[in-house]
C-alpha cells in the first residue's frame, strides 16, 4: 500500500465483520474492484442483474492487464449500455470482511445518452431519485454513496468564486476562484454562525469524513460566495448545513478577526429550534447536537471540536 488509508466513512449497522473504509484517489493500491456510480436526466442510474430481485451500482472486477478506469469503461458499457457519457475516478475504498480487505475505486459517470442493454449480466437499468431500497450490497453502497456525496460537492466547488478585500477590507473589485492560490495580500471573507435557543444553548453540527478536520463538531458557516456581503453569507450557510432559515434582525456580529488570507466574521443568532427538524448537507454535516457552553468548553478541551472561539464569544 502506498499510504495508510485516512478514518473514513462507514456504513451504519453494519455486519461486525465487514468494515468500509474510505481514501483519497490513489491513496491505496492492490485494487481489485471498481464500483460507478452514475447520474442520468439528474436521476441516479442503478442496474438489476437477470438472476436477483435487487439493484446495484455498475461495476465489477479489474481484470489483468486493465488499469481502474479502463475497467470501470468496461464494465459500464457492459452493464448500462450507456452510449455517451464521462467517467471520473472519484476515491478509494476498502472493504474488511472476515478478516480479509480488499480495495477498489469509485467512479462517477455522467450519461447523456443510453443505447439498447447488452446482453450481459443485467436485465435492466432503472432511475431513481436517491438509494434504491432493494439493494445488492446494503453494507457498502450506502457507505460507498455518503462519501460521494461530498466528493460531488466539493467538485463543485471547484466553480466557486470568492470576492476579494485588500489589507484594510476594502472591495477591490476582483474576484477569485476557491482552490486556486490566493495572491499575498488579498482576502476572501469567512463566517462562522453560532446559534443559541431561549434556554442558552447551541446548536452544532459534526463535520463530515471527507473533510479536513473530520468527525469534529462546530458551529455553522463557511466562505462568503462573489456577492454575498458577511449577513447574507451567514443566512445562506446556516440554511445549507441546517435547513434552519433564521431572522436576519435576531443576529449579530459577536466578533471579528483578520487571519493570514481571510476575514472572519462570527456571528451570535437567537433562535429557538427543534433539534428533529434538522436537516443535515450530505458531505458536509452528519450529525447535529444542542450543546451548552461548559459543554463546548469540554469539546474544545478534548481536541473535538474543529474551532476554539469560546473565549471572545462567551466572555
Amino acid at each position: 500500500m502506498k499510504n495508510k488509508f485516512h478514518e473514513g466513512v462507514s456504513a451504519e449497522g453494519i455486519a461486525k465483520k465487514m468494515q468500509v473504509h474510505t481514501a483519497k484517489l490513489g491513496a491505496l493500491d492492490n485494487y481489485i474492484y471498481t464500483v460507478i456510480f452514475a447520474k442520468h436526466r439528474d436521476k441516479w442510474l442503478f442496474c438489476r442483474h437477470k438472476d436477483r430481485d435487487v439493484f446495484e451500482t455498475a461495476g465489477g472486477r479489474i481484470e489483468i492487464g486493465e488499469t481502474p478506469l479502463d475497467a470501470a469503461r468496461r464494465e459500464f458499457i457492459e452493464e448500462t449500455g450507456a452510449v455517451e457519457f464521462s467517467i471520473t475516478p472519484a476515491f478509494d475504498y476498502s472493504v474488511l470482511r472476515a478478516n480479509v480487505t480488499t480495495y477498489g475505486q469509485v467512479f462517477f459517470a455522467d450519461v447523456s445518452v443510453l443505447g439498447d442493454m447488452p446482453d450481459f449480466e443485467m436485465a435492466e437499468v432503472r432511475l431513481f431519485d436517491a438509494l434504491p431500497d432493494a439493494l445488492r450490497f446494503p453494507e457498502i453502497t450506502p457507505a460507498l454513496f455518503e462519501y460521494l456525496q461530498g466528493w460531488l460537492h466539493n467538485r463543485d466547488m471547484d466553480d466557486e468564486l470568492w470576492d476579494l478585500y485588500d489589507s484594510s477590507r476594502r472591495l477591490i473589485g476582483k474576484t477569485h476562484r476557491r482552490g486556486d492560490p490566493l495572491p499575498r495580500g488579498y482576502y476572501h471573507l469567512v463566517v462562522c454562525v453560532c446559534i443559541q435557543n431561549s434556554n442558552g444553548q447551541y446548536l452544532v453540527t459534526k463535520r463530515a469524513e471527507n473533510k479536513s478536520k473530520a468527525g469534529k463538531w462546530e458551529f455553522q458557516g463557511g466562505c462568503a460566495t462573489a456577492g454575498d456581503d458577511s449577513l447574507r453569507a451567514a443566512l445562506r450557510e446556516v440554511k445549507e448545513e441546517t435547513g434552519i432559515e433564521l431572522c436576519p434582525s435576531k443576529g449579530a456580529i459577536a466578533y471579528t478577526a483578520q487571519g493570514k488570507n481571510a476575514f472572519l466574521d462570527v456571528w451570535k443568532f437567537k433562535h429557538d429550534f427543534n433539534i428533529n427538524d434538522i436537516v443535515l448537507q450530505p458531505g458536509e454535516t452528519v450529525d447535529a447536537k444542542i450543546v451548552t457552553q461548559d459543554e463546548i468548553r469540554i469539546m474544545v478541551e478534548k481536541d473535538e471540536f474543529a474551532h476554539d472561539f469560546s473565549e471572545k464569544l462567551f466572555s
